[in-house]
């Protein structure tokens, strides 16, 4: 009997390990850093330049969700400097230039189960904005923001690649308060601003 016990107490270990092999070999750890371009959008288009964006990412990717969704985690953080457009009258310097720094949460939806794999994400971020230099019509503030993109990853013996485009839902638009906008002023913190911000990037990193 005590041997009888041993061999059923393998044959369970044994079949936990079975099921248990197809859940470690899909989940995927991953660590990307990267770089691209950022400007905004509408009224704001005029007076941001497009600048140099940058930022680095952890992911996971468990098994299918339900046997059938192939949705991913991520987190990071993002920055940016952009210059403002000195054109304007209001500016008083040259040089001025508007740098973000912000940090994002977002889940990712593979569209197709291959290597090279197609996304859509969505997430939630939120950015500080400080204005480099002495210019009229802007000022440090606090903004949050939705994050929308699609995207195309590939993998091969441990290393990745990303490459993703990015529009970026504003709650409000504070920091430029000389821009016309149709919010600035409002007390309201998560008032959506009419403008956006987009973002092209292409990133490197490795995966476990």
């Amino acid at each position: 009997m005590r041997r009888m016990g041993w061999v059923l107490l393998a044959l369970c270990v044994g079949s936990s390990t079975a099921r248990a092999a197809p859940w470690s070999n899909l989940r995927e750890l991953s660590v990307t850093a990267g770089g691209g371009v950022e400007g905004y959008t509408l009224d704001l288009a005029p007076r941001i330049d497009p600048g140099v964006t940058y930022g680095v990412a952890v992911g996971i990717l468990p098994p299918p969700l339900l046997g059938l969704l192939d949705v991913g985690l991520e987190a990071g953080y993002s920055g940016a400097v952009n210059g403002l457009d000195t054109r304007d009258p209001r500016a008083s310097a040259d040089g001025v230039e508007l740098v973000r720094h912000g940090a994002y949460a977002a889940a990712t939806v593979g569209l197709l189960p291959s290597v090279v794999r197609p996304y859509v994400m969505g997430g939630l971020g939120l950015s500080v904005y400080n204005i480099r230099g002495a210019v009229r019509g802007f000022g440090d503030h606090l903004v949050g923001n939705v994050p929308l993109g699609a995207g195309v990853r590939a993998s091969y013996k441990g290393l990745t690649a990303d490459a993703r485009l990015n529009y970026n839902v504003l709650f409000d638009q504070r920091y430029a308060t000389g821009a016309p906008v149709s919010n600035v002023g409002e007390p309201a913190a998560l008032t959506i601003g009419r403008a956006g911000r987009y973002s092209g990037t292409l990133n490197l990193g490795v995966t476990w």
